[in-house]
Order: C-alpha cells, then sequence, then structure tokens
C-alpha cells in the first residue's frame, strides 16, 4: 500500500517537474512566433544551416523560433517528455557554427541518453534519476553543432504502436483527435507533424519510427543495423539483441531527411560508436527504368482501402513515370511475423515486468500480450488446435502455438529459423532483380487511443524488414477520405484471421476522415542512401499525377 502511494506522488511529481520547466520557459517561448521566427520555421535545414553558418542567423534565435512552436504541439499533443530548452540555450552560445547541422534544435525520443536529465521510458522506477552519461549519438549531434532542446514520449514498454505510459500520459495525433500518432517514437511523429520541430531521432524494433511516420503524416528511413549510433541509450527490454532496435532520423520534410542523413554519415559516425560500420556517404544514381515490387498483400492482415489506395496511388504514379512494375512474393510473411515476435518477447515480457511495480498499469497493447504470454503453454496448444481444427485458421495458431517465454535452447532455434529465414528472403530478392519493393507501413492508419488491445498482432507490415535488416522508408501520401475509403458492402470479417479481425476492429473511415496514410519503399541491406533516392523518386512520380501530400500547420 507504501509503494502504491510512493507511485503516485512520483508520478504528480515528475508531472509537475515537467509543467514547472514549461511555465519557466513562458517569457521567451510563449509569445507568438514574430514574422522572423515565421520564417525560420518556413525554412529548409539545409538553408537553416547555412544562414546560421554565414552568420545570418544567431543559434539562440533559431532555438526560440522552434520552441514556441513545440510548446504548442506540447499543449495540442502532449507529446514531450524532457524540457531541456535552458540546457539548449546554454549549447547554442557554445555550438559548432561551421557544422553541418549548426544551430539546428533536434528533439530525441525518451530512450536517448542525455546527461543530467532522465530517461524514465515511462515507468515510474526511472523517474528522477538523471543519467550521469550522454550516448554517442548526441555527441554526434553536439560536435555537428546540433542543439538537443527536448525529448519525446512513447508506450512504457516499447512494444506497442501507441504512445501512451503512467508517467507523461497519452499523446495525441495532431491530425484528429481521439487517435493516436503512432509508436514507440509516437511523441516524434506527434511533434513534427504538428509543426513544433522539423528532425527528431526515434528507435525502430518493429517499425517504431516508420509507424509513427505513417500514423501521423511525416517522413523517415529504418536504417539497417551499423549505420547510425546506438550504445549508450536505454530501453525497458535491455539485452534484447534477436532483431535488433536501431536510431533513424525522422524529419518534417523529404529533403530535410535526405540533408539530416547525409549529415549523420559525413560526422564519420563509426569514431563515436564501435557499432557502426565504416561506411562513408556514397552518391547513388539510378537507371533511368528501375524494376519495382509491389507486396500488396501480406497474406497476414489484408490491407484497409486507405492504405490499399495509398500503395494504388504509388503504383501508378510508377508506372505513368515509365518504370516497371511487378508483384513480389517475399517467403511467407506469416513465418516471418512469428519468428520476429516470438524473438522480440522470447523473454515473455519479464525484462520490462523487473522494472514495473504491480500496480503500475500496462497500456493495452501489452496488457493483453502479457495474459497471452503467462498461459501456460498447454492451454496455449490446446487454444492453437482450436483454431486450426475449427477456425480454418493456421497463421493464429502458428502465432499462437509458442507465444510466451522462451528456454534457452528454444531461444537459439528461434535466431536459427531467422538466419534461414534471412538466407531465402535474400534469395528471391535476387532472383526478382527489382531495384525498389512497394507496400504498405501498415494495414490500417493510425489506430484510435487503446486500438493496439485488438490489433496487437498487426505489425507484420514492418517487422519483416527488421527481421531481414533491410533499409525501408516511409512518406505520406494521401489522406482518408469517409467516401473514398469506405468498406464495401461485400466486406465480412468473417472470413479474417483472428489478427486481422483485431486490427479491423480499429478500421472506420468516417472516423478516421483526414488522417494521413504513408507508403512503404524498401531497398536492400545498408542501402539507406538508395532508398533515399527511391522515396525521391517516388515523390515526384506522385506528383505528376497531381498527388502531392499537404503537411500540418504549415506557417
Amino acid at each position: 500500500m507504501f509503494g502504491y502511494f510512493k507511485y503516485k506522488r512520483v508520478l504528480a511529481a515528475k508531472q509537475a517537474e515537467r509543467e514547472e520547466r514549461i511555465a519557466e520557459l513562458q517569457a521567451d517561448y510563449g509569445t507568438p512566433l514574430t514574422e522572423a521566427e515565421k520564417d525560420i520555421m518556413r525554412t529548409p535545414v539545409a538553408k537553416l544551416v547555412q544562414e546560421v553558418q554565414t552568420g545570418v542567423l544567431q543559434p539562440i534565435d533559431v532555438l526560440h523560433a522552434y520552441g514556441k512552436q513545440t510548446l504548442k504541439a506540447q499543449a495540442a499533443t502532449n507529446c514531450l517528455t524532457e524540457i531541456m530548452f535552458k540546457s539548449a540555450e546554454q549549447q547554442a552560445a557554445i555550438c559548432n557554427k561551421k557544422g553541418p547541422l549548426a544551430g539546428l534544435p533536434v528533439s530525441f525520443k525518451d530512450t536517448v541518453s542525455m546527461k543530467g536529465f532522465d530517461s524514465t521510458l515511462g515507468i515510474a522506477m526511472h523517474a528522477f534519476k538523471p543519467l550521469a552519461w550522454e550516448a554517442p549519438l548526441v555527441t554526434l549531434f553536439r560536435d555537428a553543432g546540433a542543439l538537443p532542446y527536448t525529448k519525446t514520449n512513447i508506450p512504457m514498454t516499447l512494444l506497442s504502436y501507441e504512445s501512451y505510459n503512467n508517467v507523461f500520459g497519452r499523446s495525441e495525433n495532431p491530425h484528429v483527435k481521439g487517435f493516436t500518432p503512432g509508436g514507440s517514437t509516437g511523441g516524434e511523429g506527434a511533434l513534427l507533424a504538428y509543426g513544433g520541430g522539423r528532425v527528431g531521432m526515434g528507435t525502430d524494433i518493429a517499425g517504431s519510427v516508420r509507424i509513427p511516420a505513417h500514423f501521423s503524416g511525416v517522413y523517415t528511413v529504418r536504417s539497417s543495423f551499423g549505420r547510425i549510433p546506438r550504445a549508450g541509450n536505454t530501453s525497458p527490454t535491455r539485452g534484447q539483441d534477436g532483431i535488433t532496435s536501431i536510431y533513424s532520423p525522422m524529419t518534417r520534410s523529404f529533403e530535410d531527411l535526405e540533408y539530416v542523413f547525409k549529415s549523420i554519415i559525413d560526422m564519420k559516425p563509426w569514431n563515436y560508436d564501435y557499432t557502426v560500420h565504416p561506411i562513408p556517404w556514397r552518391t547513388i544514381e539510378l537507371p533511368p527504368k528501375l524494376k519495382i515490387g509491389v507486396m500488396a498483400d501480406d497474406g497476414v492482415i489484408p490491407p484497409s482501402p486507405a492504405c490499399a489506395r495509398a500503395l494504388s496511388l504509388a503504383v501508378e504514379a510508377m508506372k505513368k513515370a515509365g518504370h516497371e512494375v511487378v508483384e513480389f512474393e517475399p517467403p511467407s510473411p506469416a513465418e516471418a511475423l512469428r519468428i520476429a515476435t516470438h524473438i522480440v518477447v522470447s523473454d515473455g515480457g519479464k525484462t520490462a515486468k523487473t522494472q514495473i511495480q504491480p500496480y503500475e498499469p500496462y497500456d493495452k497493447a501489452v496488457t493483453k500480450f502479457f495474459f497471452l504470454a503467462s498461459l501456460p503453454r498447454w492451454v496455449k496448444r490446446v487454444w492453437a488446435w482450436l483454431f486450426l481444427k475449427f477456425k480454418k485458421d493456421p497463421v493464429t495458431a502458428d502465432l499462437l502455438r509458442t507465444w510466451g517465454e522462451k528456454t534457452m535452447t528454444e531461444h537459439y532455434d528461434l535466431v536459427q529459423e531467422r538466419e534461414s529465414y534471412r538466407t531465402r528472403f535474400f534469395k528471391a530478392w535476387k532472383e526478382s532483380e527489382i531495384d525498389f519493393l512497394l507496400t504498405v507501413p501498415n494495414a490500417t492508419p493510425a489506430l484510435p487511443h487503446d486500438g493496439m488491445f485488438n490489433a496487437f498482432g498487426a505489425v507484420g507490415y514492418c517487422s519483416l524488414f527488421n527481421l531481414v535488416d533491410h533499409s525501408a522508408g516511409v512518406l505520406p501520401v494521401t489522406k482518408v477520405d469517409r467516401v473514398l475509403d469506405a468498406l464495401p458492402p461485400t466486406f465480412d470479417a468473417k472470413k479474417l484471421n483472428y489478427f486481422a479481425k483485431g486490427a479491423y476492429r480499429n478500421y472506420d473511415a468516417n472516423k478516421m476522415h483526414g488522417l494521413p496514410v504513408g507508403v512503404q519503399i524498401v531497398g536492400g541491406r545498408l542501402e539507406e542512401e538508395k532508398v533515399l533516392k527511391g522515396m525521391g523518386v517516388v515523390i515526384d512520380a506522385l506528383k505528376d499525377i497531381g498527388v502531392e501530400y499537404k503537411l500540418l500547420n504549415e506557417i
């Protein structure tokens, strides 16, 4: 009982700390944007940096503009955790004004280690424990001239496409209230989509930068392991390396994404973190006619009308631009989903649970996951048999049969299955001779709050590429239309498997009207430069057919 009251006091104190830090900023950051500040917020990163480098702009003025808009984003979406403006002001006075990111305010996911600030991970026990070190990623950004100025919200275990935790609460989608901006890097998605910032850094282990980009209408590339520093940061699932979590940039515009990614690589990140491969930036020249593979359906959860329409627009645009478009069939995506999800949670959630008090409620997605993981194995085997025998649902049966904690031998077996799948995927990719793969990032647009309780298994369109470690970008294409994207009268949810039914319980084109919808473009492993180039090709092709995504809150 005393532990519970202490827990509630910690939550109240941490939330009060955030509000006090915001209140202290009102004199400088609580006033409307000036015309000069509006110009700053409209300026692409490359030009903004150039103006700082040449003395046209001062870093503190850039910080003030970004800070004002960031506080508006916080008021609208609850996207922030640690408020570090005062630290950023000190950095602005001494930052490298000749660096490739000179004077640029950058936000970071809450997991990123910042000396002197918490990384609560949305868990009460980590509150008021400021870190004594700084992650190599942050040091790289500082050396490049950037100003780390805030951290952004996440789900408490990172195992969700929503961003809710007991410490900082729930983040809102800036496009339509009542919907999530995504997860686990959802605070970044909300901040960038609202227009509070232009550049943020997040992680991705099963779509955690790509889903917020898709749900919120921003841009990202999920890099392969070894391109961007990841050491020294925090995680509620520490030690899990069967599917590696990687850091990647998220941005408000495509041109910002390309510039920032190149700037990171030009800083020689292998000199900051031993996990980074010494691969300099490569200039890519694509052939005039590309061969584009399309995965229209992963065979587990069919894309909703809105997501299928966005993919169709991209395919139509590429065809009209003269590129060859073919169907691509990877080795069983259902098998990939089972391997990836079972590896990531092979401890049955125990590592995360050791950090969470019994009276500290999980978010909805994790509630169901932990419940299934805790069931006796014989119960899950019987349940799987029933799905197979009476529901004719082999996908669910296969996923459910061994869901939960694994022995060490079973974990090794899963890693071996991962390697076998990667070999088969590599062969299929090479034999297809495709330059890129186009698919949806998720079966549906943004979920309503607590929607992951039903859609917790709908992660396959992203996790597939984490499993094979391919570079994959997401770009916004259109927005949900209540008429164009309504379910057809012939739609019958009874014909879907258990996980697809869960995903479609959330789908309502009328309520989702106005939410962003993106597409995912996939390249090979360690082909980030090529994927960025391909994203540009898709964007240009879409413009040629009259499809140009409009950002929210353009100043």
